[in-house]
């Protein structure tokens, strides 16, 4: 008949089973529990944040409490002493309370450096990336295919300005150049002036007034007083 073991291992090297007994034997090491994760900064700072406000919860039925034995002191032998009590433990919790807003202070400026921290790593790789990224890209632009182009731009420029140029150049009439056309312009300016000293500059006419329009059966009369129709009789 076998024997009974409390629990069985897989089979060693040599076909062997240990039982409880042997382990405690042999001192075989058990497993470890698997490690708690640890709590985030977020965390710590609700959990204090409710802490505080249980706190503030005891301190008030205290004063409460605290208030009532005052009330109860004449009458009551104990209640001094009982005040006196419940003041030395309102005292407890306040110092309580002041030291975890201290405490969630910590926390919560820890949490922010470490916010900063994550936002300062992000951008420093960003820049990282655009530094090579930019790298890259003038890698890929040769410098002397740029200053070509920049030559045949100039190039261009020269050819557009000569054929505007040209476009707006004046033309010429058959036997008269502009020199010539520009001296005659001068001595007809000075016969004009000449004329004008002289006093034989002819006056401009003005041109004659046009003719009103003649209504039909009524001509316009010789004076503006008779054109006022006499009253009837």
């Amino acid at each position: 008949r076998k024997p009974r073991f409390d629990f069985e291992l897989p089979s060693c090297p040599h076909g062997a089973r240990l039982s409880s007994g042997m382990r405690r034997l042999f001192g075989m090491a058990k497993e470890e529990p698997a490690a708690k994760e640890a709590p985030s900064l977020s965390e710590a700072s609700a959990r204090i944040e409710e802490q505080v406000a249980n706190l503030e919860t005891k301190i008030q039925k205290t004063d409460e409490e605290i208030k009532s034995l005052v009330a109860k002191g004449s009458s009551n032998p104990t209640a001094k002493a009982r005040a006196l009590q419940a003041m030395k433990k309102k005292k407890m919790y306040e110092q309580q309370r002041d030291q975890l807003l201290g405490t969630q202070f910590n926390v919560e400026n820890l949490a922010f450096q470490q916010e900063q921290a994550e936002i300062t790593a992000m951008t420093v790789k960003a820049m990282a990336d655009g530094h090579k990224t930019l790298q890259d890209k003038i890698k890929e632009t040769d410098i002397g295919s740029v200053d070509k182009l920049m030559d045949d731009m100039a190039d261009l420029q020269d050819e557009m300005k000569a054929m505007n140029e040209a476009l707006a150049a004046g033309t010429e009439v058959d036997g008269a150049t502009e020199d010539e056309l520009a001296a005659e312009f001068a001595k007809l300016e000075e016969e004009a002036a000449a004329m004008t000293l002289a006093g034989g500059l002819p006056s401009v006419e003005k041109p004659a007034a046009e003719p009103a329009a003649s209504t039909a059966g009524y001509a316009a009369p010789a004076h503006p007083e008779a054109a006022v129709p006499s009253a009837p009789p």
